[in-house]
């Protein structure tokens, strides 16, 4: 039974998982933090009625995972009585105290059963097959990935690239073993807690089973990153971790006491102790960024790896003065650790307790980021109109600076907020991640996913609503393969490929400097319209689509009918006042698979099914191609009888997978 175990209906499918899919692909070489995740603090989206149950945590932290949430900020608090990190505020050694009160409950010992399929396609059959290898760990094919272009190429000749370990689950403990823990009430990880099976205790306010702490959480995260190990699914987690005192058991809502030196974690208990346990092959450490810093050029590091996992360096400093080229604010992209590396999980420190100063940080320093390293807290001030104050979006500064520096920015929108779901897209829009910290619509995430579902679509900022609208072969929007941005919405929508619109030019090593095309074209000449020192190019954060919206803007602002002297090329129709701007992203080679690049191919599938691509060429050449395909069959046919030894042909077992797109 896998500990990571979802509502079904919590898991992103066709539509939506292919704008989640979208969203992370377009920003795989950006370094992690210039780029918004969604984040989501556990104690209101799980334990909003002070209830802290094995089964509802398990469901909860579950549905988060699913969901799309990739920031967690979670509680932990330290049980003396019992020596345990656990997610209950109140100390539960002394359960029969006369404060205390037990009684049994039918959910609270059982976790959800039934093994969960990983994230799918759902309908999008041409990403994935009942005989494809797509559920493979991607640690088993990644050696085999073929390198493509980045949109903006680093000039620096790659190594042969590094041997990849080999990932497996290192957690000490199992499914199985964790389960039991939970069936009978022990904590999880140290095997001496109180037997409670099916006991909830009651410690004023709060109801606690003895087995929901942080180890629990760990090896839930531990699950996902399990379940989830292929390129189509895989995603980078951030864990903050607020370290509070537990309070006392005879009075729950007092404030905690000082645990005495001898009382503090130590050994298993600590939290780097507890992470190794669980996910010591996923995490990405403090000591890992440290060396790779310190020689960008050294092998493994962000420059000596393939083309499309290094980082786009014009985010950071790079000092190569002594030959050895470093970097010391820079920070590897996502498709650096996830698909170079195969680690997915950063962790840091979030508030501290005056009660846990004297807790050993020393200890977890391999493990665990200082406070504040992997997050920045925003002085964003919200009205109904958006972010008035503190938006990272500065017209005319276009070099990231101070002015538009978004390193790690995030924002908590707390209890109070009442349009929470514009306010997360707003915050999303300057270059700030958005971290819900309170319960929606009075729900857990457990009870009622849904609202947690709209939370995380408000995020979502390359599409526009219902968008790509072409999501299966069925589909009779055939001709709607290729990203426009609307400058109405500022979001993008599936166009018809064959349309003449301008298209954006981004000025070369600056995100955020953005011209529009000298002439309109169909998608697969547009490019031509971009100057020398610019190229056709792609929005891939936030912040860069918002800079985009603006120059696009601007432009119609200032050339009000664009096309008006101008004979289409769309079955001579006239496309004054049009609003929509090629971007170079698009679905030609394979149904669902969004690429940047015109010429590139989808990452996810095998060049063995090359025959179901549909790509958009001229009536004759099909016709051409089509004579040229039969006649090299009766060649190779003819030669094929010549041999009396048949070769077996690469892929005959299976897909093969090529590299993260471009």
């Amino acid at each position: 039974m896998s500990l990571y175990s979802p509502d079904d209906g919590a898991v992103p499918r066709d539509t939506d998982f292919v704008r989640a899919l979208s969203q992370r692909d377009l920003g795989l070489q950006i370094p992690v933090n210039y780029v918004t995740y969604p984040g989501v603090c556990i104690t209101p989206a799980c334990f909003a009625h002070q209830r802290y149950e094995d089964g509802a945590a398990a469901k909860c932290f579950s549905n988060l995972l699913a969901i799309g949430f990739r920031r967690m900020d979670i509680d932990l608090y330290w049980d003396a009585s019992r020596s345990v990190w656990s997610l209950c505020p109140v100390q539960l050694g002394d359960s029969g105290g006369s404060n205390n009160r037990t009684y049994n409950t039918s959910t609270s010992s059982s976790l959800p059963s039934g093994q969960l399929s990983t994230v799918s396609l759902g309908t999008a059959a041409d990403l994935a097959t009942t005989s494809s290898p797509m559920g493979r760990k991607r640690q088993d094919f990644l050696t085999s990935m073929a390198t493509q272009s980045p949109s903006i190429a680093v000039t620096r000749a790659p190594n042969t690239p590094i041997e990849l370990p080999s990932i497996t689950t290192t957690a000490t403990l199992s499914a199985g073993d964790v389960t039991t823990a939970i069936a009978t009430g022990s904590s999880v990880g140290d095997g001496n807690g109180p037997s409670s099976e099916g006991t909830l205790i009651g410690a004023g306010p709060y109801a606690c089973t003895t087995s929901v702490n942080f180890d629990l959480f760990m090896s839930i995260i531990a699950a996902f990153l399990a379940d989830t190990e292929t390129d189509l699914n895989a995603t980078t987690l951030y864990l903050s971790l607020n370290l509070h005192a537990a309070a006392p058991a005879d009075d729950p809502t007092a404030s905690a006491d000082t645990p005495a030196a001898n009382a503090l974690p130590g050994g298993r208990n600590l939290l780097s102790s507890i992470i190794q346990r669980n996910n010591s092959a996923y995490t990405y450490t403090p000591g890992q960024l440290r060396e790779q810093r310190s020689n960008l050029d050294a092998r493994g590091s962000w420059f000596e790896v393939q083309a499309n996992y290094r980082p786009e360096s014009e985010y950071f400093t790079v000092n190569d003065a002594d030959r050895t080229p470093s970097t010391p604010n820079g920070w590897p992209s996502e498709s650096f650790i996830e698909l170079s590396n195969a680690q997915r999980l950063l962790v840091e420190y979030g508030s501290v307790d005056p009660q846990m100063e004297g807790y050993n940080f020393t200890a977890d320093a391999g493990q665990v980021f200082p406070q504040d390293y992997i997050s920045s807290s925003s002085s964003a001030d919200l009205n109904a109109s958006g972010v008035a104050q503190g938006c990272f979006f500065q017209e005319g500064s276009y070099e990231i600076s101070i002015a538009n520096n978004n390193s790690w920015a995030l924002h908590h929108l707390n209890d109070g907020e009442e349009n929470v779901l514009s306010d997360a897209g707003n915050l999303t829009d300057c270059g700030i991640s958005p971290i819900l910290n309170q319960t929606l619509e009075d729900v857990t995430a457990s009870e009622n996913y849904r609202p947690y579902v709209a939370y995380v679509a408000s995020t979502m900022w390359p599409w526009g609503a219902g968008e790509p609208r072409r999501v299966s072969e069925d589909d009779s929007d055939d001709n709607y393969r290729c990203a426009s941005l609307n400058a109405t919405t500022g979001r993008w929508q599936a166009t018809d490929c064959q349309e003449a619109h301008y298209g954006a030019c981004r000025e070369n090593d600056e995100p955020y400097r953005w011209r529009i095309s000298t002439a309109q074209g169909i998608y697969q000449k547009v490019d031509r319209g971009c100057d020398s020192d610019s190229e056709f190019a792609t929005p891939r954060t936030a912040l860069e689509n918002t800079y985009l919206v603006n120059a696009w803007r601007k432009y119609l602002e200032e050339h009000p009918n664009p096309n008006s002297n101008t004979n289409t090329q769309n079955n001579g129709a006239s496309q004054s006042n049009d609003e929509l701007l090629w971007l170079n992203f698009n679905n030609l080679d394979a149904t669902t698979c969004w690429v940047l690049g015109q010429n590139t191919t989808c990452p996810y599938i095998s060049t063995m099914v090359s025959e179901t691509r549909q790509v958009v060429v001229p009536t004759v050449a099909a016709v051409i191609v089509f004579v040229c395909a039969v006649l090299t069959i009766f060649v190779k046919c003819a030669a094929n009888r010549q041999n009396t030894k048949r070769r077996k042909r690469r892929g005959e077992d299976g897909w093969d997978y090529e590299g993260v797109p471009s």
